[in-house]
């Protein structure tokens, strides 16, 4: 128990320390700050005991759930249903592309990596399409072109992909119960899973019809705070509780149920201030801890032994989307920015980690193509957010709505060169550092 604490101080620590620099310089999420420690004490195995323990293990799935709540909490169901059809388009046809040709590498080049099973080999790279817009906003917003064509179609996308993520993460939970492999040992019946799912799925669009009524009696009783607090955490274990009853990967699909029903039940008065503690329990509490066993799941060797593996995803994944973003938008933004709308879109986040996760932990993709996919996920993130803001900060866009001052441009651009320089002496130190440990785990072993 004491190791559990020291390690929960410790990423604690680091996420504070080094997440503000990767927020600050890189645009990098500061929640992959702990990752990245993870890789390293994968890498040195330290802390490798404490990280199997029942307690993390606990302590890691709880994290997973809160972040899963979060992401049905954040769906916005009535600017969905406002966009154009022209995103809908663009959604269904940039991740379908991306999915169909990573399915197509994954299961003819690597069958072994994903079970010898297509449907798993296309699960694995849809999840791996999905748009991580969180990331994207706060470059948009700091060049002013969120209300452009070009912005538009960048949140439109990254949003409606939500629900495809949603949707990967409800397929990802009933997985095991009709492609049953040698690392699940207890199986529920197949039917009995997809009435648990059905019966969830019910349960919650009933509760988000109730949600006016509940959200009426709020409003005339005005409830003291912790009512609201409580409630967000009765609602949120209610449905992972829910969900897990029959089969437990069906908690985590309870789990954002749980956050889509409790949006509906708070008073607009009150969802500011909800949204602050939500946005606490799913983003800070404990989802360090969660991608810390990410990073500690990673196999360094792997990426030592499989370069080739890395490349070939990364190939197919940028060149799908480029590819597709340019064929679909080329006539609305020009050549350019239909290109570099695909580049913006190759931007991962914390959901298709999850899913590869579990996918992981059910064994039906290897250590090999995890570990390759999660490198791909956070070692591209903060070249592409470069080039990105550099282009930006270029060129105007077309039918911009709102034009950037010259001074402000001017400034844009010295703070764009700024962080390029410092992205440079980052990676230079960064392979510095995965030379150094090379090194030292050669002398370890040595000495052993």
């Amino acid at each position: 128990m004491e190791d559990v604490l020291l390690l929960t101080v410790i990423s604690y620590s680091v996420s504070l320390g080094f997440g503000y620099l990767l927020e600050k310089y890189l645009k990098i999420p500061w929640m992959f700050a702990s990752l990245f420690f993870g890789l390293v004490l994968s890498t040195f195995g330290l802390f490798k005991g404490t990280i199997e323990s029942d307690v993390f293990k606990l302590l890691e799935t709880f994290g997973m759930y809160f972040l899963l709540f979060i992401i049905g909490f954040n769906l916005d169901f009535g600017k969905m249903g406002r966009l154009k059809k022209y995103v809908v388009l663009g959604t269904v046809v940039i991740i379908g592309f991306e999915g169909f040709f990573g399915s197509l590498l994954l299961y003819f080049a690597f069958p072994a990596e994903v079970s010898y099973s297509f449907l798993v080999a296309l699960i694995t790279a849809l999840s791996f399409a999905t748009v991580g817009e969180a990331v994207l906003l706060p470059i948009l917003a700091e060049f002013k072109v969120i209300k452009t064509d070009f912005g538009q179609l960048t949140l439109g996308i990254g949003t409606l992909d939500d629900i495809i993520e949603v949707l990967m993460l409800a397929v990802v939970a009933v997985l095991p119960g009709f492609l049953p492999t040698t690392q699940v040992q207890s199986m529920p019946d197949p039917l009995s899973i997809l009435l648990d799912l059905a019966c969830l799925l019910l349960l919650t669009l009933i509760m988000i019809k109730l949600g006016g009524k509940i959200k009426r009696i709020l409003e005339k009783n005005h409830p003291p705070p912790y009512v609201s607090s409580l409630m967000t955490l009765l609602v949120c274990f209610s449905f992972i509780a829910l969900g897990g009853f029959i089969f437990e990967s069906l908690a985590t699909v309870g789990a954002i149920f749980g956050g889509m029903v409790f949006r509906g039940l708070l008073p607009k008065e009150r969802l500011y201030q909800n949204e602050k503690a939500v946005e606490f329990l799913g983003y800070v509490f404990l989802s360090p801890l969660f991608f810390l066993s990410i990073g500690a799941s990673v196999s360094v060797t792997s990426l030592l032994i499989y370069p080739s593996l890395i490349a070939l995803v990364w190939a197919v994944a940028k060149g799908s989307k480029l590819l597709s973003s340019f064929l679909l938008f080329r006539k609305l933004l020009g050549n350019k920015y239909s290109l570099l709308l695909g580049l913006g879109l190759s931007v991962r986040f914390s959901t298709s980690l999850i899913v590869q996760f579990i996918l992981l932990n059910s064994g039906f993709i290897s250590l090999a193509l995890y570990s390759a996919l999660v490198a791909t996920a956070i070692f591209m993130k903060p070249i592409i957010i470069s080039i990105y803001s550099w282009a930006l900060s270029r060129e105007k866009l077309h039918r911009m709505q709102n034009i950037v001052g010259v001074s402000n441009k001017r400034m844009v651009v010295v703070k764009v060169f700024i962080r390029t320089v410092f992205q440079f002496f980052f990676y230079v130190s960064d392979a510095l550092l995965m030379y150094s440990i090379r090194i030292g785990k050669s002398v370890i072993d040595v000495i052993k």
